[in-house]
């Protein structure tokens, strides 16, 4: 860090630099002065260092946060980073193009050493207007940066020099320079004993998530697809594994048996209740931290999602029969493997079993009221059905879009679960 005399030393500083630079290569003297572009040019070899602007570093400027604590306690000494914008004109006789020869050797200087020596940086705190000053002890070095300036910008800067001619010149940013308060921040309190871990920061990632029948043998492959009730997730990934390891399936925490958990794969049992429909799953990596030790989320992998798939448990029940001929309704009563909530939105799909084939199949579906409302089984629904042609009907149910499942027969055609809508009347 350095105090308040920092700016004035980087200037003195490059001005001692591109003085010594120049010397070699010129065969006259050149006067190199920390100042102001003249309003009227000097005819000798002039060389002008100027201050024009101070910006905050972007990079550095809120590095020191915060400063204090609560009550106004200084816990750090505030540091202010600023970039530092020079305005280096040339001036001399343009018939053996004086200027153009020092603007090259400035700029080889500056090419060649954009650092500030600690050698020059001393030189200049020995002036006497520059006692005091400790940039030199600075870890941070001053770099400088050739700025590139359209004939706009040019303008812009040479109009704010009012009644200063324009002469040749460069414009560099010197980065950064760390100007420190002088207060003294209050003494840490002492130690009795440390409990601060450190911990490698990789993220854990879930790449695919899929599923096989629950108590499967090691060697099964799992599938990819909705989950049904008596599925278990297999999770694929990298940095899995960790002391404790959680995972968050549908908001409900469900807390992984070590045995299961490796780097690059993770089992995870669906809770029984879970409701059908579409779910977030995420692992968390779980530490012991504090005095007494208590536990604290660490790591958090990304989200992966999966369909949780319900299945009509039972035979379709039909209550209530209605209509006759080509139209007939009735009151479908299911019962699925899994419980629903009651802000879920359900939707029974009616399709014909074996149409007949002079006709393409009927397809129908009806939407089960919402909120579902106040059932004594969560797991059963009572939907009515209207308007349909009398025939044998596969059964599904859609809840919150995914569809619960069919099963399959010997032949490799859907056969249940089916409804027989033909003598409702």
């Amino acid at each position: 860090m350095s105090n308040s005399l920092a700016v004035a030393t980087v200037t003195e500083a490059l001005r001692l630099l591109i003085a010594h630079s120049v010397t070699p290569d010129v065969p006259f003297a050149v006067d190199v002065a920390a100042r102001k572009p003249p309003a009227e040019p000097p005819t000798d070899p002039t060389i002008t260092v100027f201050l024009y602007q101070v910006t905050p570093n972007a990079a550095l400027r809120n590095r020191d946060t915060p400063t204090r604590t609560g009550d106004g306690t200084l816990v750090a000494k505030p540091a202010a980073a600023l970039d530092l914008h020079y305005l280096i004109s040339f001036y001399g006789d343009e018939t053996q193009l004086v200027t153009q020869r020092l603007l090259g050797s400035v700029v080889r200087a500056l090419h060649e050493l954009p650092h500030l020596p600690k050698e020059l940086i001393d030189a200049a705190a020995a002036e006497p207007f520059l006692l005091g000053s400790d940039l030199a002890a600075s870890p941070q070095r001053v770099r400088f940066t050739p700025t590139p300036m359209d004939v706009d910008d040019a303008s812009k800067l040479w109009s704010m020099l009012f009644q200063t001619p324009y002469a040749l010149s460069l414009v560099y940013q010197g980065t950064a320079v760390l100007i420190e308060s002088d207060q003294e921040p209050v003494a840490g309190k002492p130690v009795l004993r440390r409990t601060v871990r450190a911990i490698p920061s990789r993220q854990p990632l879930v790449d695919r998530l899929l599923s096989r029948p629950a108590g499967s043998a090691p060697g099964t492959v799992p599938v990819e697809g909705p989950v049904p009730r008596d599925h278990e997730l297999v999770l694929s990934g990298t940095g899995l594994r960790a002391d404790r390891v959680t995972a968050r399936v549908g908001g409900v925490d469900v807390p992984l048996d070590p045995d299961r958990v490796r780097d690059d794969r993770t089992v995870v049992e669906v809770p029984q209740d879970l409701p059908p429909g579409v779910h977030g799953l995420q692992l968390l990596h779980g530490l012991e931290l504090g005095d007494p030790a208590k536990p604290h989320w660490g790591l958090e992998s990304n989200v992966q999602t999966f369909a949780r798939q319900a299945r009509i448990a039972e035979p379709v029940g039909v209550e209530n029969p209605t209509g006759g001929g080509e139209a007939v309704g009735a009151d479908l009563v299911l019962t699925l493997d899994m419980p629903l909530r009651d802000d879920q939105r359900v939707l029974l799909l009616l399709d014909e079993r074996q149409p007949p084939p002079e006709r393409p199949g009927g397809g129908y579906q009806f939407r089960a009221p919402f909120p579902l409302g106040d059932r004594p089984d969560p797991k059963r629904l009572r939907i009515a059905v209207h308007g349909v042609r009398p025939a044998v009907y596969l059964v599904r149910v859609q809840v919150d879009g995914v569809q619960s499942r069919l099963t399959v027969s010997a032949e490799g055609t859907f056969d249940g679960p089916a409804v027989d809508l033909t003598e409702t009347h």
